[in-house]
């Protein structure tokens, strides 16, 4: 027997990442009821992460500046993956609208593509589903569309261009409706509509494939999408193929097609469905390993996949994105001395998920050893005790009292080595929030005696947060000066936000700073002070852990 995965990967792909969004969530609040119609676009959340008050302590004006300058959905996305992390914990975010935004759809719309773009398509595309009026938006609707279609929801993207209120005639939506008819196969009024389309604006690549999907013709060759009705097209024309964007595809487009290509069968067995999965390669092999992870039927065989998950991640330095989605595993995970030898990563998959237990057991593991095995049963349990046979001859002749074991000695276990267990440590204590602590000072210095700008940097966000150098890093940072050409970072949108307590604009400045700056110990610094002021103290600490859990792995 073959088993095919393919649906399994793609509901596991969504749980998986609804896990690691819902990474330190808040209490519950009350629920309120109110009419669908009054409900504005941003009290709609995934997974709320901060307070209610995330954007009504700031206003409309401001948070229109701090969401300019974010990547969009167009762009190619985020350089730091912590960055983009520490701002898709705001923008998927909900609470009353900021001062001045009640209504302001296109300020929503703006949040979504931002959100789009540090992210994948499945959370705004939960964003969006759940927010009501959305067909009163071109905007907002437009970011809908391109989601539905990245997911490969369709139906979904064609009811959106048909129920769309104001501006349904742009070429955007006559496309997107001349594709849906087309599909459907209607197909003369899908070459009128995109006729319309045509004559208000050329599109070259769209009409490649629209033509050769009325026309009965095969895709193209070589064809690489830049778009999600590209995407979508073009899997019509060539069914069970894997598609591969553009270069320039924006990132959200790049996860998005992983979805496509032939469904993936593995061996019956276990043992011989992880040989196969190890010699696949790219998506098909990340699918292959983490449905192998999740099975019940043998962890061991689990702990083997994601040993490889995370090793692969590692090296594309993707760690944390696979430590957020996997790490919930680690805790079911069976210690042995085989499984040991991928303890380090293990130890930080489950920091990055928040499973402190999990992370304290095989930190422990990897200081004393795999637990010893039981002693196997006797066979018969009503035999009679065995009789004292005094001591034994041996072969050698020497004696051997009754119960010394024969077979050589097993090694003396040798844990990792001290630097690996230092970052281990400093990435707990850092956990747990335990930076004011004197024994922290210790790690700290540690660190700091291999002074790199990544590290210089987590140092500097460290101190601001309370971390306590014995004013080694404000000797180290006393001396630097910039580079010649080197644009300094622009601080002030950050710490007027931190100033005036607005909590999702100073997050969002903070992020973008980070993420054009990431190695800058002084925007490390201060990104961290401004956080802290704010009241943001957990999400400084999360970014922080991030970094240092992806320099560690």
């Amino acid at each position: 027997m073959r088993w095919s995965i393919k649906a399994a990967l793609l509901a596991a792909s969504v749980l998986a990442s609804g896990q690691s969004f819902a990474q330190f969530q808040p209490a519950p609040r009350q629920i309120e009821v109110a009419q669908l119609g009054d409900v504005d676009p941003f009290e709609v959340g995934v997974n709320p992460v901060l307070p209610d008050t995330v954007w009504s302590t700031g206003h409309a004006g401001a948070l229109n500046g701090a969401l300019s300058v974010l990547p969009d959905r167009a762009s190619p996305g985020w350089t730091s993956p912590a960055a983009a992390r520490l701002a898709l914990n705001a923008l998927r975010s909900s609470g009353e609208p900021p001062r001045g935004g009640r209504d302001d759809f296109r300020l929503a719309a703006k949040r979504a593509d931002r959100a789009l773009a540090a992210s994948r398509a499945q959370l705004a595309y939960e964003l969006l589903s759940r927010t009501p009026r959305v067909n009163e938006s071109d905007p907002l609707s437009r970011v809908f569309a391109e989601t539905a279609l990245a997911m490969g929801r369709t139906q979904e993207a064609c009811r959106a261009a048909d129920a769309l209120l104001e501006g349904r005639d742009a070429a955007y939506w006559l496309r997107l409706r001349a594709s849906c008819l087309a599909l459907d196969g209607a197909i003369p009024a899908a070459e009128l509509t995109a006729e319309l389309a045509r004559a208000q604006a050329e599109s070259p690549n769209f009409d490649i494939l629209f033509d050769a999907l009325v026309l009965g013709r095969s895709a193209p060759e070589d064809f690489q999408p830049r778009t999600a009705l590209q995407l979508t097209l073009l899997e019509a024309l060539a069914p069970g193929v894997r598609l591969v964007p553009h270069e320039d595809a924006p990132g959200w487009l790049h996860l998005a097609a992983e979805r496509t290509g032939p469904a993936i069968a593995l061996p019956e067995t276990l043992p011989e469905a992880l040989e196969t999965a190890v010699t696949m390669e790219g998506a098909e092999r990340a699918a292959a390993l983490g449905a192998l992870i999740g099975q019940d039927i043998d962890r061991e065989i689990a702990a083997e996949a994601l040993a490889v998950r995370l090793s692969d991640a590692a090296q594309q330095g993707l760690f944390m994105e696979a430590a957020l989605t996997f790490g919930p595993e680690v805790a079911s995970l069976p210690i042995t001395e085989d499984t040991l030898a991928h303890g380090v990563h293990f130890v930080l998959a489950a920091l990055a998920a928040d499973d402190l237990n999990a992370a304290e057991r095989w930190r422990e593991a990897l200081m004393d050893g795999p637990p010893a095995p039981a002693p196997a049963p006797s066979e018969d349990p009503l035999a009679a005790p065995a009789t004292d046979l005094g001591t034994l001859p041996s072969l050698d002749g020497e004696a051997i009292e009754p119960g010394e074991e024969m077979a050589a000695e097993e090694p003396e276990w040798q844990p990792p080595a001290p630097g690996v267990l230092v970052a281990l440590d400093f990435a707990r204590a850092i956990a747990l929030d335990e930076v004011r602590d004197d024994a922290f000072m210790a790690l700290l210095a540690a660190r700091l005696e291999t002074a790199t700008p990544e590290r210089l940097c987590q140092a500097a966000g460290l101190v601001a947060l309370g971390a306590n150098d014995q004013g080694e890093l404000q000797q180290a940072l006393s001396g630097l000066t910039r580079q010649s050409g080197v644009i300094p970072p622009a601080f002030g949108p950050l710490l007027l936000a931190a100033g005036a307590g607005a909590l999702g604009e100073t997050q969002l400045h903070a992020a973008s700073l980070l993420d054009r700056h990431p190695d800058d110990a002084e925007t490390c610094g201060a990104s961290m002070l401004a956080l802290d002021h704010a009241g943001l103290r957990r999400q400084a600490l999360q970014y922080l852990l991030a970094r240092v859990i992806e320099d560690a792995a």
